[in-house]
């Protein structure tokens, strides 16, 4: 004799297929989410973020000079805000201030040439006149002004640890916590080949 299903067994065998076609239907669908680009909607320059522009203005590092920090070669403005810590004495000081300077005036010229051909870059696609040719021509002089903007930091770099103790450099890496991050590699590095 075949099951008896009552309206009670019916309505929970429903509802349970029913909760359960939904819960997949809505796990399934995955909204797409907004681009991270829409930030920049209101930026001055599209394809550049209003950070990015006010730090190209300024002359801010914005880390061009990644590699050189990341590598025992402190950057001016950092040094000279850790002053009194590393112990620098005035004429380390104003060199650095002259560096600092030096490098910052270059920055500022050059991040004004990159916003501006950035701009350029940007109108050429938003007037949808743009073609392969010119598209490599503008970005390959983009490429250029950001190399030669990446150099001026590194430079400030180099010409910082040029000016500097190794004990000075062993506490800035203290200060900036450099040297608690490579020791932690290290230990790991040293129980991963074990």
């Amino acid at each position: 004799m075949p099951p008896r299903f009552t309206p009670y067994i019916l309505l929970t065998l429903v509802s349970l297929l029913v909760g359960g076609f939904v819960g997949y239907a809505i796990r399934a669908y995955q909204p797409t989410p907004l681009s991270p680009y829409v930030e920049q909607l209101d930026s001055p320059v599209r394809g550049l973020s209003t950070q990015e522009v006010d730090d190209l203005l300024k002359g801010r590092g914005a880390g061009y000079a990644r590699t050189a920090e990341l590598n025992n070669y402190p950057g001016p403005r950092h040094l000279l805000d850790f002053a009194a810590p590393l112990d620098l004495a005035p004429s380390q000081i104003e060199t650095l201030e002259g560096v600092f300077s030096d490098m910052q005036a270059k920055a500022q010229a050059l991040g004004t040439d990159i916003v501006e051909a950035e701009a350029i870059l940007s109108a050429s696609f938003a007037d949808t006149d743009i073609s392969d040719e010119s598209l490599n021509v503008q970005i390959r002089d983009l490429a250029d002004l950001y190399g030669q903007l990446r150099v001026i930091h590194l430079q400030a770099h180099l010409r910082s640890r040029a000016l500097l103790t190794y004990d000075q450099v062993t506490r800035y890496n203290e200060l900036r916590g450099y040297d608690q991050a490579a020791s932690n590699n290290e230990s790991e590095s040293h129980h991963n080949n074990h």
